[in-house]
């Protein structure tokens, strides 16, 4: 029987300072601007070309607040990084940057699996948080797996593009568990399990591992 292979892009985190304009740093630097030209032009004497001047600027920044804002509620995420390889997880082992790590050599392993490429950021609870500076949409990039191989500590993010690629790996990931590739609590901290499911998972093991024993037995 052919087990499943769970493929991703990878993403690489950039060092440094990321100083690229977006519309939350957009809004927040206006917000700083206009309390802090507001409080000082209060304090002095202004004569009238300069106040007219002061207030131009004012509004001009409450404008440009206003579009960060409208820009926030539909911006797309864009980490400070890269997209870059593949990453291949199997029952055998995982695979990125022509290295290959069997199951056998690694452990502590972690699972996070996080939003998928344009799912959106705010709560549908409180849908207004949208415009409060954005990113309002995600990239997909927060997900990842992080092992110690040698003593180190290896961890590689990467990119769930729709909610059919995400399904994927949360069914590898039971695999995985099924076959002791990856412990219980790795698995239900990874898939965000509540104490139900968790129970439900265990039992699952043990009914995938009776039908494997009777197809092999048929």
């Amino acid at each position: 029987m052919k087990h499943p292979v769970f493929k991703a892009k990878i993403f690489i985190p950039s060092k440094g300072i990321d100083l690229r304009v977006n519309s939350s740093r957009l809004m927040y630097g206006g917000f700083i601007f206009l309390i802090t030209i507001a409080s000082i032009a209060s304090q002095l004497n202004l004569s009238l070309s300069i106040d007219y001047l002061i207030r131009t600027l004012l509004f001009s920044l409450l404008g440009l607040i206003l579009f960060a804002s409208y820009w926030g509620a539909h911006e797309n995420e864009k980490k400070f990084g890269k997209l870059e390889g593949e990453v291949r997880i199997s029952l055998d082992s995982i695979d990125f940057n022509n290295s290959k790590y069997s199951w056998s050599q690694i452990d502590q392993v972690k699972f996070g699996v996080f939003a998928i490429l344009g799912e959106k950021l705010w709560s549908d609870t409180y849908p207004i948080a949208r415009y409060y500076g954005g990113p309002a949409y995600s990239q997909g990039v927060d997900s990842f797996i992080e092992f110690k191989f040698d003593g180190d500590k290896v961890k590689v993010f990467f990119q769930l593009e729709s909610p059919s690629h995400k399904v994927e790996l949360k069914r590898l990931m039971r695999l995985l568990f099924f076959h002791d590739r990856i412990d219980l609590s790795t698995t239900y901290l990874g898939l965000n399990l509540e104490y139900e499911e968790i129970q439900k998972l265990k039992k699952a093991k043990i009914k995938y591992f009776e039908d494997q024993h009777s197809n092999f037995s048929s």
